[in-house]
């Protein structure tokens, strides 16, 4: 059963919500239960539970904090590459945090190389990306979930639902405010507010390798943290469920020279265990982009097979006419980088941008009326730190074209000519574009449904 019919079965979400987190899916990618607790359609809580149901499986939800004994024990890019984290260790098991609780030539090669029986805890994709990019300097790009920006949707009809209609719409968050969830998120999200998604709740044991039929699955203590070996290792959040933070006494004992190499060696014993595998030679570069005429363009978005392709498309047509381009996600009250090209624009530095969505801002102004803008950049903080990403200053003027699907604007093109230049207002064929893209979201958006 896949885990959009569960949720219905279960009832947790509605059909209505679910052909929502559908769409949602499509347009902003992630998993399924991202876009559904992204969307106030369902909470941290259930998805955790349903998805440990789903796999069978012990599963964990809220934040995190792992023990640094455990983390020693593999390599921090190889947990990157399999999506898993080292949660919790002692004599004989190590607990891993993972998204998917089948990969088990993962599961087994740890197990081979730390001699510990492996104890998989499926958590949400959401929160592993975020406890890589903490505690594995990871690169994941940012969501609306991650800038704290998601907020749980009352009952139709209820009389939360009607107190809220009838209440004044909330001040938007400072400078000051955004710059401190931004960097936070940036770091993983471990220190934002995370009161709405709910404490940790974490069940290991012997129920997920040997499960009884029907049997409810009870609750285990977590074991607490280790105390830290290394003395670089960056202050840490406490754990939640009321457990303290491991005391750090005022000096730090380096950790015993045979045991510095063991992440490396757990890496280069991962990768010996498949040295069978058929030796691949190193990658070529990919070849930098071609600009593409308007019929290619057309072309290529009716052969869109996922929001990929669109991206490219759209950002290669785009490159043909302006030196820097960038499209970005509208998701809430926060606009994200997705993609860009062009002089000095770096396509991982893109996906760092977060902006949110305040008075006055341009980009605001775009999501509200829905229609494009021509001319300079309102000069705040925010965008301020969105051309220092960039690469460059602001310019003299720019274009920003809003891409809707279903009436409701889901991306914002963002063209210019550089800093202290002028970008010519030539959008009649990015607004004829932009319908084409609406169209291949939709097509995209019934194939998914079909399936």
């Amino acid at each position: 059963m896949r885990l959009g019919e569960q949720l219905l079965k279960d009832g947790l979400v509605s059909a209505d919500g679910l052909e929502e987190a559908l769409e949602a899916q499509v347009v902003h990618g992630g998993r399924l239960g991202t876009n559904l607790v992204e969307l106030g359609l369902l909470t941290e809580q259930d998805l955790s539970k349903t998805l440990g149901k789903l796999h069978n499986s012990a599963f964990a939800s809220g934040e995190m904090v792992p023990d640094p004994k455990a983390m020693e024990l593999v390599s921090p890019n190889h947990a990157d590459d399999k999506e898993y984290l080292p949660m919790r260790v002692d004599a004989t098991r190590l607990s891993l945090a993972v998204v998917n609780p089948h990969d088990f030539a993962t599961l087994d090669a740890i197990a081979f190389r730390t001699g510990k029986r492996v104890v998989p805890v499926v958590i949400p994709e959401f929160r592993m990306n975020q406890l890589l990019r903490r505690y594995c300097k990871a690169f994941r790009p940012l969501r609306a979930i991650d800038m704290n920006a998601v907020r749980l949707r009352p009952a139709p009809g209820s009389p939360a639902e009607l107190a809220k209609a009838e209440e004044k719409p909330p001040d938007l968050m400072s400078e000051e405010e955004f710059q401190s969830v931004y960097a936070s998120a940036l770091r993983g999200g471990a220190d934002y507010d995370d009161s709405d998604l709910g404490e940790e709740e974490i069940i290991t044991g012997v129920e997920v390798l040997e499960p009884a039929p029907m049997a409810p699955v009870a609750q285990a203590p977590v074991a607490p943290p280790m105390p830290p070996q290394v003395a670089a290792r960056p202050p840490v959040a406490p754990p939640l469920g009321g457990m303290a933070p491991p005391p750090v006494g005022g000096i730090v004992v380096p950790p015993p020279m045979a045991q510095v190499p063991a992440a490396a060696q757990m890496d280069a014993a991962l990768g010996g265990a498949e040295a069978t595998a058929p030796v691949q030679p190193p990658r070529a570069p990919e070849p930098p982009p071609t600009p593409l005429t308007f019929a290619e363009a057309q072309a290529e978005l009716a052969r869109s097979s996922d929001r990929e392709d669109v991206a490219r498309t759209v950002l290669r047509f785009a490159l043909g006419k302006w030196k820097r381009n960038l499209l970005l996600s509208v998701q809430g009250s926060l606009v994200t980088g997705w993609h860009g090209m062009g002089k000095g624009v770096r396509d991982a530095v893109v996906r760092r941008i977060g902006v949110p969505l305040r008075e006055q801002s341009t980009f605001r102004l775009v999501r509200d009326t829905r229609s494009h803008y021509i001319g300079p950049v309102r000069r705040d903080a925010a965008m301020g730190v969105f051309y220092k990403l960039m690469g460059g200053g602001f310019p003299t003027t720019a274009v920003i074209l809003p891409l809707l699907v279903r009436g409701k604007v889901v991306h914002l093109l963002y063209v210019d000519n550089g800093p202290d230049q002028l970008t010519p207002p030539d959008v009649g064929e990015l607004l004829i574009l932009s319908q084409s893209v609406n169209r291949s979201y939709e097509a995209m958006m019934r194939r998914r449904k079909s399936a």
